[in-house]
């Protein structure tokens, strides 16, 4: 990316792996254009970039599990600047409990963040890029895709529909000079959780959000696709790979089943 004429577009910024996006692009002076629902945080945030960066930070606020909102996204981004030169789908939520006692809008708002929207947003952006012959689209998905998780079922679930769909777009475009990234962070130092109601059991050696941003970015100089963190995200890849899924699941769900006090509700 040129950093003299670069506009990335994050989602999911006000927090966490996506505000830690822009931290780092704001230090290298790109422009920026901030997607969250919390205004608040949004512009918390654009005011300690300020701090660092001369470039231009913008906020908007947005529901991204709404219809429509992928086109909602690409017409903010388009209002601000013409091209983009990378898109960054961080938005994402995670829920826990037994799948037939989820409230089915928790579902519908699951399956319109991590599918449709990101789906959606890609199909809108990625265009002007092949037509450039440059730009660059992350998808932030997880560990969690690589294979079934009970009691996070449609999360494990969604995050392996990003994996396969950025994998295969990737060798669509291979040779069109625009990067398709799949960034699968592990347990990671975030709220993620404690905002899903859960409590892991167990963690050990969790990531930071500078860890996996630093691992993602690093990894576009490459025009990797498939982006794990660390040992943690290589060991958990290669489990994934060796072990039967019916041990896993066995285990993941050992781990992750909540107590009858913390289920959704």
């Amino acid at each position: 990316m040129n950093q003299n004429s670069s506009f990335v577009v994050i989602t999911g910024a006000s927090r966490g792996i996506g505000a830690e996006y822009a931290r780092t692009l704001a230090s290298k002076g790109y422009d920026l254009l901030l997607i969250g629902r919390d205004l608040t945080r949004l512009e918390t945030l654009r005011q300690e970039l300020h701090q660092v960066t001369h470039g231009e930070i913008w906020i908007e606020p947005l529901d991204l599990s709404q219809p429509q909102a992928a086109h909602t996204l690409y017409d903010l981004a388009r209002s601000y600047r013409s091209e983009v030169s990378l898109l960054i789908n961080n938005a994402g939520f995670g829920q826990y409990g037994d799948f037939a006692e989820t409230p089915l809008a928790n579902i519908q708002n699951m399956l319109q963040l991590h599918i449709n929207t990101i789906v959606e947003s890609i199909r809108l952006f990625l265009p002007a890029m092949l037509a450039r012959q440059q730009g660059a689209i992350i998808t932030v998905a997880s560990v969690a895709g690589f294979f079934p998780i009970p009691y996070m079922t449609e999360y494990a679930a969604t995050k392996a529909f990003l994996i396969a769909f950025s994998e295969g777009l990737a060798q669509e475009t291979q040779n069109q000079d625009v990067t398709i990234q799949v960034c699968c962070p592990g347990f990671t130092d975030t709220d993620f959780h404690q905002t899903a109601g859960h409590k892991p059991k167990h963690v050990l050696f969790a990531q930071s959000p500078q860890q996996v941003v630093q691992t993602s970015l690093q990894a576009l100089k490459s025009k990797r696709t498939l982006v794990t963190i660390g040992w943690q995200g290589r060991l958990a890849l290669w489990t994934s790979k060796l072990i039967p899924h019916k041990i896993l699941m066995a285990l993941a769900g050992k781990a992750v089943k909540p107590s009858s006090a913390t289920q959704l509700k």
